[in-house]
């Protein structure tokens, strides 16, 4: 009898076809354990999830949808409609006393703009010893994020694979004593995040697993701290691959500029029933680029013929002072200044209309 293993994940509907590639890689790479994913989600049903159903039943594991109330959450959860977070990933706060059962001992964090590349069972099955989490070294963290979590007293965590004493935490904190570092948290960085908030609250019992062996992150500020080659060498021995990003929004099927470990990914994602619908994805963001694109030519055409229409009353306005009288020349300039004023300001405003209305 094979050996259980307890794998979370957050996700939608929306980026459902995404989470697949990490379920597929999660699967395919831990044969040899009986993984029960818990994918935690405010709108996912049975019946959404039948492609991925499909694929824990060809590999002999089993997928649990834990049900998350985001209108409650957003209560105590403070991200901006704007910010990165969305309030989703914050059911980890909520997982250890409301969203797992009972049975749950011990579970590891995947997320679903992840690939998994090799077995988890060694990091999965380590002794906790006088730790609640065990997590990826913060040697891959940016420096700024390390700084931060130097400067407010707590320790660096890192979420993607990172492994929680389910049991222990149940036992020692309420459901209440994580919402309070929240609110913490959102007093010295100004919204929630669940790694400061864990790296504040498991303070000095963390264990860290090194972060060649465990987890790499992908983006463009990590290129710029670590290095091409290091991320390369990284990718042979790491157990996951996990595409971080920032506002742009980068991904392997959303490439803003393109990370050595999107081959590995689309890798996995040969064979995907949502194949097509990621390259649909990306024809829809790239005609939005060229909108955005023509729509800035556009402006600046507008603006240029404003200024050269502006010269022009600037100089008709001089010649005029000199035929007739100085003063009618400057009258001339100031209704030339309100009139370019009010034309760049129903310009500004018919764009910013726009803008609400997309």
């Amino acid at each position: 009898m094979k050996q259980r293993m307890n794998i979370y994940i957050t996700t939608g509907r929306k980026n459902l076809k995404y989470a697949y590639v990490a379920i597929k890689s999660l699967f395919i790479n831990n044969q040899d354990r009986e993984i029960h994913l818990y994918v935690v989600s405010e709108d996912l049903t049975s019946e959404d999830m039948q492609h991925e159903n499909v694929l824990a039943e060809q590999f002999g594991h089993q997928i649990h949808i834990l049900r998350f109330d985001e209108e409650k959450a957003a209560q105590y959860i403070h991200i901006g409609k704007k910010d990165h977070w969305p309030i989703g990933t914050m059911s980890s706060y909520w997982l250890f006393h409301e969203l797992l059962p009972d049975v749950v001992d011990r579970i590891m964090v995947i997320e679903s703009d992840t690939v998994i590349t090799g077995n988890l069972s060694e990091i999965y099955d380590m002794d906790f010893e006088d730790t609640y989490v065990i997590c990826p070294g913060p040697e891959h963290k940016p420096s700024n994020h390390r700084n931060f979590m130097s400067r407010i007293g707590g320790d660096t965590l890192t979420f993607v694979l990172s492994i929680y004493d389910v049991s222990r935490i149940r036992r020692e904190f309420s459901l209440q004593d994580i919402l309070n570092v929240d609110d913490k948290v959102k007093k010295l960085a100004g919204y929630s995040q669940m790694e400061f908030t864990f790296g504040l609250l498991f303070k000095d019992h963390i264990k860290y697993v090194p972060g060649r062996i465990s987890c790499i992150d992908e983006n463009e500020r990590y290129i710029e701290e670590l290095g091409y080659d290091y991320i390369v060498e990284c990718e042979k021995t790491v157990k996951i691959l996990h595409f971080s990003s920032y506002k742009d929004y980068g991904k392997p099927w959303n490439p803003v500029s393109i990370m050595p470990g999107y081959v590995t990914w689309w890798k996995y994602a040969q064979g995907s029933p949502y194949y097509k619908e990621y390259f649909a994805e990306q024809w829809k963001l790239y005609d939005q680029v060229k909108e955005a694109r023509a729509e800035a030519e556009s402006k600046a055409s507008v603006q240029n013929i404003l200024l050269f229409a502006f010269g022009m009353l600037v100089l008709i306005a001089a010649g005029t002072s000199i035929l007739l009288d100085g003063f009618i020349g400057i009258v001339v300039i100031i209704e030339g200044f309100l009139a370019l004023g009010i034309s760049i300001l129903v310009r500004k405003i018919g764009i910013w209309c726009q803008r609400i209305n997309s």
